[in-house]
């Protein structure tokens, strides 16, 4: 029972670090919809196609830099919509990433966005040739991300 318990909280603790809340709401007078949430980006806008159809997203991340976050179609109700992403940390180090977010349409018309994906930077990778095993599984974990949005 203790094992289980303890399990059941590491599994919570996880959850709460790597998790990805999203916000997102019109501007009404900038006219795109804006993102606010704690991994990437923090604070952005919605980079939109001809039709108005959201393609991805713009704008600083926590890690002191830039992301540049794009579904390789428009994002579609309903659908997984696949995404990869690419941006800096601390100003010059780069990282890329990709990911899945699935777009599901609550009962008040809003729309909730649920996914992941995962990140690596020239540290993850250093991580695996010169660190000892915990090294690669902190920096395996630090990789992995999920996320939740709220499309208004």
């Amino acid at each position: 029972m203790k094992k289980l318990l303890l399990i059941l909280v590491v599994f919570g603790i996880a959850v709460a670090v790597f998790s990805e809340p999203l916000l997102v709401w019109p501007d009404k007078t900038h006219g795109k919809p804006l993102v606010a949430g704690l991994y990437s980006p923090v604070y952005g806008e919605a980079k939109l196609d001809v039709f108005g159809n959201i393609t991805g997203w713009t704008g600083p991340n926590l890690g002191l830099g830039w992301t540049w976050k794009t579904y390789f179609s428009p994002l579609e109700l309903q659908k997984v919509n696949f995404y990869y992403e690419f941006g800096t940390n601390v100003v010059i180090f780069p990282y890329i990433g990709v990911g899945f977010d699935y777009a599901l349409v609550l009962q008040n018309n809003q729309t909730l966005l649920v996914g992941a994906g995962a990140s690596a930077s020239p540290f993850t990778v250093l991580g695996f040739f010169f660190e000892g095993p915990a090294a690669i599984l902190s920096s395996v974990l630090s990789s992995v991300i999920l996320s939740v949005a709220v499309v208004f």
